[in-house]
């Protein structure tokens, strides 16, 4: 298998795909439940766009919520399970605290389930235990 590159918006090489993910997005935005604009979450989010050589896979983000816990939320291509969750894998070591995500459909629930997420408590919502982690919430 190729090896999974990450594009940021600060790389150049980003833009040459912009136009791309944010039709994913747009086209997907119901379903992950964000009324956010693309170019908002883009530039307000720590924002990771996947790609397989040229090929865009999909992309994540990561914010920080009201009670300062660190969420992610994102989207792909179909069909791309098996390579959605070592994209999910490869990020969480980018952080020291735990990491949350609140599954929409039970695809979405699937994935962070097999990426090594588990349910916390009722609900949709998801919790990763970091092993990196060092404190309880995110210092912003």
């Amino acid at each position: 298998m190729q090896d999974i590159k990450v594009l940021i918006p600060s790389d150049v090489l980003f833009w040459k795909y912009d136009f791309e993910i944010q039709k994913l997005y747009e086209e997907n935005q119901k379903k992950i439940t964000d009324t956010n604009t693309y170019q908002f979450v883009r530039d307000n989010t720590l924002f990771y766009a996947f790609f397989l050589g040229e090929n865009l896979i999909g992309f994540i983000y990561y914010f920080v919520d009201e009670e300062g816990k660190l969420f992610l939320n994102g989207c792909c291509y179909r069909k791309m399970f098996p390579i959605n969750i070592v994209c999910l894998q490869k990020t969480f070591s980018w952080f020291n605290c735990d990491i949350y995500a609140e599954a929409q459909n039970r695809a979405s629930a699937f994935c962070l389930l097999k990426a090594g997420f588990v349910k916390n408590g009722r609900g949709n919502v998801y919790r990763f235990y970091n092993k990196n982690k060092q404190g309880q919430d995110v210092k912003v």
